[in-house]
């Protein structure tokens, strides 16, 4: 019996997993569809895969199938190909569609599917995945904490152990977190940016673009000597996994960097990517939360609870309202150029996307959902109406600039009670289709604004319903207009809309008031109508409105 033993595998060495890597990722994580093989399958990188590209071999891969429609059978082939080229998992973004046929074959081909969020940009998802994957080794990996000062302490740490002012910036060379660590060496360059939170380009620092495009291609640390009254600085890139996320800067002490300084420098900028990479998609992640809270409240399907009360804004014995936005879709039996299904749906994608950034600019509370075509906004803590107004108004101005000057708009009244959501739902849809019709740059409507429409469009709802409620009559007298080219319809519509003025209805049907006087009478003799009788006159009228369609209401 030999005496030599196998070593155990280093820790360190060890792939993550599938299930390591998704509860890395919290909340902005994709969601499993399905994972035939389990989520302990190793995990070891992700691959941005373009429908026209050859898949490549990488074992333990995660495939981004940026571009490809699930839905589409002829992107079955798809899973086969990657578990062939030992793939983990593919990630997918549904667009709203059920994909069964896709999460079967993947079942079959042994390899899971995951589904990103819509909202969710794909360097971003890549971005969540790589740094869940790089942060210390496979999966004992854990997500930045929340908080938010996480990145100034380290910011500060740096700044004491090298000696000269720090600052964190992400690609837009924002400053997102800086040093305060008294003492140490700094320059007026750098109090600008700070004070300013971002780093412009300056005419006395042309250089400037040229040293982040070096830095951010750099795989480590990369120095830059003093130029004029600027300081000496070293700076290195933070990324998750390879995708960059910022850059990392520090002004070199009078002494310069030693080895150490240099090494500190790179483990802060490992250190600080899960950080970084949480203030991007955090805003996304809870954005989708409260989405999610408004859509059951909207459509009734989740209980009112203090969480989701607590996570939308809503407190007790505050005044909340909704604002909902219509972009131009179809419209069974509406006259008129209308957009196609697939235009309508790209036309509510965008309105919504110019929609989320107006309220992240003037209304963070705000949550934005869409529902049936109809984009929602709950406004807590909606104060005055004028405000509401003033506010509604312009965001939808930017959505009509942005995307249709037909997009339409309808303000709630205030609701106090947290249960209200879904009827104040049903009353911003009623508005909204009472101004269907309304002209291109139409303002936001309320319902004490349209009522008398709404009340038509609901009794129009009710003869649809029930046909039996209509009046016999006038439906005869509609066929016979159909059959004979008469126009005993229009007439009495006519007449009926002038409060029984012949002389007016005449001029609007532009024949003389004698031959408008012996068609009423000739629609009581062949058709029974006795339109002396008011609440016969009034169930005339409401028929002849609703046959006429959506436009005549």
């Amino acid at each position: 019996m030999s005496d030599s033993t196998t070593p155990p595998p280093d820790p360190d060495d060890a792939p993550a997993t599938l299930g390591g890597v998704l509860r890395a990722a919290g909340a902005s994580a994709p969601r499993v569809l399905t994972a035939p093989a389990g989520s302990d399958v190793p995990v070891r990188g992700t691959v941005i895969h373009d429908p026209g590209d050859r898949l490549p071999d990488s074992p333990g891969g995660v495939l981004l199938l940026v571009g490809t429609d699930p839905a589409d059978p002829r992107r079955l082939a798809l899973l086969g190909q990657a578990a062939a080229r030992g793939f983990t998992a593919v990630v997918v973004k549904r667009r709203g569609q059920d994909i069964p046929r896709f999460v079967r074959e993947a079942e079959v081909q042994g390899i899971a599917v995951l589904a990103a969020d819509d909202d969710l940009p794909w360097r971003t998802v890549d971005a969540v995945l790589s740094s869940a994957l790089s942060g210390s080794g496979g999966p004992e990996f854990t997500p930045a904490p929340l908080g938010g000062g996480e990145l100034y302490a380290l910011a500060d740490h740096l700044a004491a152990a090298v000696g000269g002012a720090t600052v964190v910036e992400d690609l837009a060379q924002r400053v997102i977190a800086y040093s305060s660590v008294p003492d140490v060496r700094i320059d007026a360059f750098r109090e600008r940016g700070i004070l300013r939170r971002r780093v412009y380009d300056l005419p006395e620092l042309p250089m400037q673009r040229g040293q982040y495009r070096r830095v951010l291609a750099s795989p480590g640390v990369v120095r830059f000597p003093a130029i004029g009254e600027e300081l000496p600085r070293a700076a290195v890139a933070v990324r998750a996994g390879t995708l960059p996320l910022g850059s990392l800067w520090v002004i070199e002490p009078e002494s310069g960097m030693t080895e150490e300084g240099l090494a500190a420098l790179a483990e802060t900028a490992r250190l600080a990517a899960p950080h970084l990479l949480r203030l991007i998609t955090l805003p996304e992640a809870e954005r989708r939360l409260r989405r999610d809270a408004l859509l059951s409240l909207l459509t009734g399907s989740g209980a009112v609870t203090e969480e989701a009360s607590a996570l939308l804004g809503l407190r007790r014995g505050s005044e909340f309202r909704l604002l909902a936005l219509a972009p131009p879709r179809p419209v069974a039996g509406h006259p008129g150029p209308t957009p196609s299904a697939a235009a309508a749906a790209t036309l509510l994608e965008h309105a919504e996307s110019e929609l989320v950034r107006q309220c992240a600019a003037h209304r963070p509370d705000a949550t934005v959902a869409a529902t049936g075509g109809v984009l929602f906004v709950l406004l807590p803590q909606a104060g005055a109406l004028h405000a509401g107004r003033r506010f509604a108004e312009a965001v939808l101005t930017a959505v009509r600039r942005a995307v249709s000057p037909d997009v339409t708009a309808a303000l709630t009244r205030a609701a106090l009670d947290v249960s209200e959501p879904a009827s104040l739902r049903r009353e911003a849809e009623a508005v909204l289709r009472a101004v269907a019709e309304a002209p291109a740059g139409a303002p936001v409507a309320m319902a004490p604004d349209v009522r008398h429409r709404m009340l038509l469009d609901r009794v129009g709802d009710e003869l649809e319903r029930d046909p039996w409620l209509r009046p016999a009559e006038v439906a005869a007298m509609l066929a016979h207009d159909a059959l004979h080219g008469t126009g005993y319809g229009p007439s009495l519509t006519a007449w009926l809309d002038e409060v029984g003025d012949v002389a007016a209805a005449a001029g609007r049907l532009q024949v003389h008031p004698n031959t408008l006087r012996h068609r009423l009478r000739r629609v009581r003799e062949l058709f029974g109508l006795d339109l002396d009788d008011p609440d016969v006159r009034l169930g005339a009228w409401l028929e002849l409105r609703r046959a006429a369609g959506p436009r005549a209401r």
